[in-house]
Order: structure tokens, then C-alpha cells, then sequence
């Protein structure tokens, strides 16, 4: 016999059925553009990595920074090496790893420098790496130059010159070429190929004696001096990633 409840009982089970295909359809789809979309790129600015890493050393040491090395895009950057002048080392220099504003590593900077106290910075003269990294870009795009990633680099190289990022240019992990940025005002004081001592052009000579005195020597002074510590910290690199340590060993 046919009853209003068997009516009732059926419209509540494809009501339901009809539902559960529903959340279904929505919870794949959601699933689906989850999947789908671009994985964000864990930037952090010089400002943030420095804030993380100075908890790791101690507070005699904080104001007193050796270099700021970082990795990354064109514009912008996901992993910072910040070197401390800590004297309680034998090199003088201990190094944090920042990443995705977390600490992945403190260590000794072990790579055959030892860093001088004189040429430390206080971390109030870090400026911003954008304008920076987006003067690299200007110049880059102004040569021709085509890169795909950057390496970019703070450091006093001597007491008595201009206080500079280093862009280093990267495409497919070849080196093509530095960039060197005023750190003041972000403009361009120099380019010069890679592997090379000298410079191959300025943005801001005004006449070919300024050139060939102060801008182009003061590169090239400061390409010699960062050699060591590029050598340094890829040693650090090569070490920290595989185990061994090759690169500053030859």
C-alpha cells in the first residue's frame, strides 16, 4: 500500500543525494584551483631577514655586520645570509640563513677570510634592496642583458668608499655581469661583466676622467675585494647543501 510517509522518505533521500553531489562538485572544484594555482614565492625583505636573524647572535654582536648576501628573482629575494663580526670565532664571522622569514642555520662563516672589525656596518645604514634590485632591472633592460634570477650583495668594502649594493645578474645560473647600486639613493654606479676586473661601463660619469678615476677603480677595488667572500660564502653553500667543500679549497 502506497503512503504519504514512502512520498516523504523518497524526496528527503534525493534531496540529500542531490546535496552531497553538490558539496562534492564544490570541494573538487575548490580542490582543483587549490591545485592549480601558483605557489607564492616566500620573499622577505633585508629589513625582516635582519630582525629574524639578529635574535640568533648574540646582542654585543648585532650592530656589527660583516655582509648581507641574498638569493632570488629579479625583484625580489627569498633566502638571506647575514654575517655577524663575532670575534669569538676564528673567522670573525658567524653566519645566519633566513628563509621564508624562519632561521634554517647559524653557523661559523668557515671560508678562509677572516672578517676585519673596521669593516663591519651598523645595520642603520641597511637600505632597502627594491630600489635597488629595480635599478638592476633598468640598467638590464636599457643593455639587453636577460636574467632570471639575482644575487645580490651589502658590504663595506673600505672605510673610505661608497657604501654599495652588488647585483649580480644570473640566467640559467651563468653569471652575466654585476651592477653596482649606489646604496644612498639606488642609482647606478657601475657595471661590470662577468669575469671580468673592470668595469665595462658607469650610469653616472660625467666626463671620461671621473671614469676612468673614481667610479671604474672603486669598482674594481671593491670586485677584488668581495672575491674572497663570494668564494667564502659558495663554499658555505656548497657545504651546507651537499656535505662536501670544493669551491673555495682549490
Amino acid at each position: 500500500m502506497w503512503r504519504v510517509s514512502d512520498c516523504a522518505e523518497g524526496d528527503f533521500s534525493e534531496k540529500w543525494l542531490m546535496n552531497s553531489n553538490r558539496f562534492l562538485l564544490s570541494s573538487l572544484a575548490a580542490l582543483f584551483a587549490l591545485l592549480m594555482a601558483p605557489a607564492a614565492r616566500a620573499d622577505s625583505s633585508v629589513e625582516q631577514a635582519f630582525q629574524v636573524a639578529r635574535g640568533a647572535v648574540n646582542p654585543n654582536v648585532q650592530t656589527h655586520v660583516v655582509s648581507i648576501y641574498g638569493t632570488g628573482a629579479p625583484d625580489s629575494i627569498q633566502k638571506w645570509y647575514i654575517i655577524f663580526y663575532d670575534p669569538t670565532i676564528p673567522s670573525h664571522g658567524r653566519a645566519v640563513l633566513v628563509s621564508s622569514g624562519q632561521i634554517v642555520k647559524t653557523y661559523a662563516a668557515n671560508g678562509g677570510v677572516v672578517y676585519r672589525s673596521e669593516l663591519s656596518f651598523d645595520p642603520a645604514r641597511m637600505t632597502p634592496e627594491g630600489p635597488a634590485l629595480a635599478a638592476a632591472q633598468g640598467y638590464a633592460a636599457k643593455h639587453n642583458i636577460s636574467y632570471d634570477s639575482v644575487r645580490a650583495l651589502l658590504k663595506q668594502s673600505s672605510t673610505d668608499r661608497p657604501f654599495r649594493w652588488r647585483i649580480e645578474l644570473m640566467d640559467a645560473n651563468v653569471s652575466h655581469g654585476y651592477v653596482y647600486i649606489n646604496a644612498l639613493d639606488s642609482s647606478v654606479a657601475s657595471y661590470a661583466p662577468a669575469g671580468s676586473s673592470e668595469t665595462a661601463s658607469t650610469e653616472t660619469s660625467s666626463s671620461t676622467a671621473e671614469h676612468h678615476g673614481n667610479v671604474e677603480s672603486d669598482a674594481n677595488d671593491f670586485g677584488t675585494d668581495v672575491k674572497h667572500t663570494f668564494l667564502g660564502i659558495g663554499g658555505d653553500l656548497q657545504e651546507f647543501f651537499t656535505g662536501e667543500r670544493t669551491v673555495d679549497k682549490q
